[in-house]
């Protein structure tokens, strides 16, 4: 066999399409995907290569994008998923999505420069202080659990002066 043969015969198993058929096994350093490839091989513990920074747990049915180094076929890495089952399909050009697939929850980076978090189940956490360097509008209420301030007076713990018994109204805070 030539070596252009040789070549083109690693360079067509180089890559394959797969899709997973197991949960996506965690552990330390990594995870690794069970996937049915394109060539009909089922193949277990297929390392997950993922961005920097970035960690998602594949559900079964994902999709899996694998490549075999130096086209050897006994080294595959599954280099990217998707999930086609709950695809986001409203995005504008040039738009940057994030989804949960199984809850259709979103964070979209709009094309306006705007960003929209629209969890499915209304609830949005966070740990921590937020700082916001303009305006906040709400259409619902707005709850503080222990205090609320506005230019520098406690709802709690303000006090009134001149205050008459009776169904007189109150002084403005101070």
């Amino acid at each position: 066999m030539s070596s252009f043969a040789r070549l083109a015969g690693r360079l067509a198993f180089l890559f394959s399409l797969g899709r997973q058929t197991a949960d996506t096994v965690m552990k330390k350093g990594g995870q690794t995907l069970q996937l049915l490839l394109t060539s009909r091989e089922l193949r277990d513990n297929i390392p997950l290569l993922q961005h920097y920074g970035f960690v998602s747990r594949p559900r079964a049915g994902c999709d899996a994008l694998v490549i075999f180094l130096g086209g050897d076929r006994s080294r595959p890495v599954a280099i990217a998923t998707n999930d086609q089952r709950n695809y986001p399909t409203s995005l504008n050009p040039g738009e940057v999505c994030i989804t949960h697939p199984p809850t259709g929850s979103i964070m979209r980076f709009m094309d306006d420069g705007s960003i929209s978090i629209i969890p499915q189940n209304g609830i949005v956490n966070l740990t921590g202080s937020l700082n916001v360097s303009e305006n906040i509008t709400a259409t619902g209420t707005i709850t503080g659990q222990t205090d609320v301030i506005a230019h520098g007076i406690s709802s709690a713990h303000h006090t009134h002066t001149g205050v008459q018994s009776g169904g007189s109204s109150t002084g403005a805070p101070q």
